[in-house]
């Protein structure tokens, strides 16, 4: 069910393409991001995200992992990592920009001399991860992602839950698979923020 080596580490690189700048756009910075995913070793359900108990106390490969694999009886085998130097804290920081970009936002670096006044923006991730779901003809993959996003973007509130969904059925989970259905989640999560702001 798993195409290539089930039992390996695959680091597979996702990106977001944020998108130029609006000229006259209001201006924010991304202050933070936090992972604040919590990692079992042995969880009750696929969707929760999971490593062997020594990677669970190493930052360095929770903060890169994406999903897990597993065979056809549901056992957790290899897992998906981002690159090294990259992680899912950059990913949501990317995805971010693009929302934020098309909805008119002007993003500000630290570096820009409009950084001091510009709009602060934090957001925590509580969920992203991409998993399998065996089944009898085929097999299914998905990706859900949520995150907390606060600041004065929002109509009504300070802060909003953005959820984020991708999930495709299969007859093999090859890793373009699992690439696949992560971009389709956090292309759901962007719309789904654009949505929300104002």
């Amino acid at each position: 069910f798993v195409a290539g080596c089930a039992t390996s580490r695959s680091i597979v690189d996702i990106k977001v393409a944020p998108g130029p700048d609006p000229a006259h756009g209001k201006p924010v910075k991304i202050v933070q991001v936090t992972d604040s995913r919590k990692f079992e070793v042995t969880p009750r359900t696929q969707s929760i995200p999971s490593l062997n108990e020594e990677e669970i106390k190493d930052a360095g490969i929770t903060s890169r992992a994406i999903g897990r694999k597993r065979n056809t009886y549901g056992k957790a085998l290899g897992d998906f990592l981002l690159p090294e130097q990259r992680t899912v804290q950059d990913l949501v920081r990317e995805a971010m920009t693009k929302a934020l970009r098309e909805k008119g936002y002007s993003i500000v670096e630290r570096s820009s001399v409009a950084y001091q006044g510009a709009l602060p923006l934090e957001a925590d991730i509580t969920q992203l991860w991409a998993y399998m779901t065996p089944g009898f003809w085929s097999l299914t993959l998905e990706c859900e992602t949520m995150v907390t996003v606060k600041g004065e973007v929002f109509p009504t509130t300070r802060e909003e839950k953005i959820k984020g969904y991708g999930r495709m059925s299969a007859q093999a989970a090859f890793e373009s698979n699992y690439v696949e259905v992560v971009q389709a989640a956090i292309e759901d999560f962007v719309k789904n923020l654009k949505e929300k702001l104002k």
